[in-house]
């Protein structure tokens, strides 16, 4: 019977503010498929909606279908943060359960209906139209132009590369910045979403062979009981290890050609220091902190992206400077 009937692809993500439309549904095409974004509550307007639902169907096979869905959940990250908005796309594990016996006996399916757990991810389904998920009720706020996060997936369309593990922990860590509502954690998220990207950076064995040197010049320069010269001794041989957050992060800017944007990292990063040690109040001033934060991380991932073979959306400018992406 399923295969008669197919399969359809089903992804439930967590946006960061709702889309600035009364309309029900959006749909936008994608590697020549139509999908469909809609909220989680039927026939709840996209402008109350901070969970919604994406989909597509007409999949002959249930793996062209997990194919699809894999490749537009990455799609939705990376639109999500071109356009500002932010997304948690979930890890395919339910967030609300309902007993199918006991929705029968209240009433709440029909005699061919079946329920099944509200997965927040991706979740391959029966193209039938037979399932029913329960959903809680959501609230909303501040709204997100619908123009820029549709326009940004059908921008991606064909172009995602099949590798772009380098870079997608720190599409989805700044993500999580985004739709987080404490500038605070904005600020940690974000830098940390771009240190991240320098953690596999190493000495060369010149600079290694440097450290050793001064590494055992301590050492012969320590007397009995001059313990400091052998913590240094040692400090410099755990260096050998891994370069430092600060020059990880140096590198990858060097590498993509950002070096004008050092000086910004380093200003922000002593702001963060300041406010995280305590030798820096935390006042008003931490609102802007975060969203300077947001903005420069932001345009380091996507100029990797870039880097990475996505071709990044234009909007993308328009939420995180005018630069050459």
């Amino acid at each position: 019977m399923n295969k008669s009937i197919g399969f359809r692809v089903r992804l439930r993500v967590r946006i960061g503010k709702p889309l600035t439309t009364d309309e029900i549904s959006r749909s936008v095409e994608l590697s020549g498929r139509e999908v469909t974004v809609r909220s989680q509550k039927k026939d709840q307007p996209l402008s109350q909606a901070t969970w919604i639902v994406l989909s597509a169907n007409g999949f002959g096979t249930e793996e062209e279908a997990k194919n699809f869905g894999d490749r537009l959940r990455l799609l939705v990250e990376i639109a999500a943060l071109s356009s500002r908005l932010g997304t948690d796309v979930g890890s395919d594990r339910p967030t609300s359960w309902l007993n199918e016996e006991f929705a029968r006996s209240m009433g709440l399916l029909q005699a061919d209906e079946r329920l099944a757990p509200n997965i927040h991810g991706l979740l391959i389904l029966p193209d039938d139209d037979k399932i029913r998920f329960p959903a809680g009720e959501m609230k909303a706020r501040v709204t997100a132009d619908p123009g820029h996060l549709l326009g940004a997936l059908a921008e991606l369309g064909e172009t995602l590369p099949k590798d772009i593990t380098a870079v997608i922990q720190g599409v989805r860590v700044l993500n999580l910045a985004l739709m987080n509502s404490q500038p605070l954690a904005q600020v940690v998220l974000a830098f940390s979403a771009v240190e991240a990207l320098g953690q596999d950076e190493t000495w060369t064995k010149a600079q290694k062979a440097l450290l050793e040197g001064f590494a055992e010049q301590a050492e012969k320069n320590a007397s009995e009981n001059d313990q400091g010269s052998l913590e240094v001794a040692e400090a410099l041989r755990r260096s050998l290890h891994r370069i430092g957050l600060r020059q990880g992060v140096m590198r990858v800017l060097t590498r993509m050609r950002l070096d004008e944007l050092k000086k910004e990292w380093d200003r922000l990063y002593s702001l963060r220091s300041g406010l995280f040690h305590g030798t820096l109040a935390v006042d008003d001033k931490v609102s802007q902190l975060a969203v300077d934060a947001v903005t420069l991380c932001g345009r380091v991932i996507l100029k990797v992206l870039e880097q990475e073979g996505v071709k990044v959306p234009k909007v993308a400018s328009l939420h995180f400077g005018a630069f050459d992406i």
